[in-house]
């Protein structure tokens, strides 16, 4: 059967703020302010940013480790649950995981920075490490399901490393609701695995998954830096620009800039896809970041995106919208 949104209504809420580090209770606290006004039933999904409660930037493995989580009862999971049973509506949370005893802990990595989902009834629908790291990252993080693993082949007579596809771990919920449908989630990197190549064309990794998924929604959950050209302007402007070209397989079906993954195909009869980046905005230990969370409607049919939702760089608060 043909993928379609069918009119369905969709009201997606999220909430972009400057988490102080560390201040988990102080954070919470200003989470509930900002949605105290919300009526109950009014969305469909909220989302709060990568690490909403705790901040991002953890330069060691012992400044992450007093405020790790364990799965399903940690601080975020717990939040979220009850943001969840109180608005009606699915909560989707960014925080840092603490690693199970009994599973690899490679390197220094004490924890993984993942998001948590939550149904209106306050239960658990799943979770997901991120997959892709940034250098802030990597000191203490252990990331999800590798995309590739290196390997050396041998090639007219020399040895050369080359790279085994090996599936990805970002997150596909199907059937959350009505409204929802199928969604894919991704935190921050995962939109770029690829550091080094910031222009097109190249793989869109993450869009094309989700489109291969025939998600209506892709939520990227954020903590993402400000870049230095944007800082006098309202938004950062690079940044949206970029999250968009990032997911061209969205909005596109014939660009010369398209690259195909055959390990995602794409199905010809889903068209619209609503593209969400949650953002923080804020300063953290010297690092700034971007704000400018977006909500785009893609249609592959049409050849274009609409962005139907922006926030500004320094904006603190709830905002949400309504898509027919």
């Amino acid at each position: 059967m043909a993928s379609q949104i069918n009119n369905r209504r969709l009201r997606i809420g999220m909430v972009q703020y400057d988490p102080k580090i560390t201040q988990v209770e102080a954070n919470m606290k200003r989470v509930r302010a900002f949605l105290k006004d919300v009526e109950p039933g009014s969305l469909d999904l909220l989302c709060l940013s990568e690490m909403a409660l705790t901040g991002y930037v953890f330069p060691t493995p012992n400044d992450v480790l007093p405020y790790l989580e364990d799965p399903k009862t940690g601080v975020t999971s717990q939040f979220c649950a009850e943001i969840a049973r109180e608005l009606g509506c699915f909560v989707i949370g960014g925080y840092p995981e603490k690693l199970r005893e009994d599973e690899e802990h490679p390197g220094n990595a004490v924890g993984a920075n993942s998001a948590v989902i939550y149904n209106p009834n306050g239960e658990r629908v799943g979770d997901y490490r991120k997959t892709n790291m940034y250098e802030a990252d990597l000191p203490w993080v252990k990331p999800g399901v590798s995309l590739f693993l290196p390997v050396l082949a041998r090639r007219n007579s020399f040895l050369m490393r080359t790279f085994h596809y090996l599936g990805t771990g970002f997150a596909h919920f199907p059937n959350l609701s009505p409204a929802l449908q199928d969604l894919t989630l991704g935190i921050c990197m995962d939109v770029n695995p690829m550091p080094d190549v910031m222009s097109l064309p190249a793989p869109c990794e993450l869009a094309s998954f989700a489109l291969s998924k025939r998600s209506r929604v892709l939520v990227l959950l954020c903590a993402w830096l400000a870049n230095e050209e944007d800082l006098q302007l309202r938004w950062c402007l690079s940044n949206i620009e970029f999250w968009i070209q990032r997911t061209l397989p969205l909005w596109s079906k014939d660009s010369p800039d398209l690259v195909s993954m055959s390990e995602y195909p794409a199905p010809d009869d889903h068209d619209e896809t609503i593209l969400v980046v949650c953002n923080r905005t804020g300063t953290e230990r010297g690092t700034k970041f971007a704000g400018s969370s977006i909500v785009v409607r893609c249609s592959r049919s049409q050849g274009k995106y609409d962005i139907i939702g922006l926030l500004e760089t320094e904006f603190e608060g709830f905002r949400s919208w309504t898509i027919e």
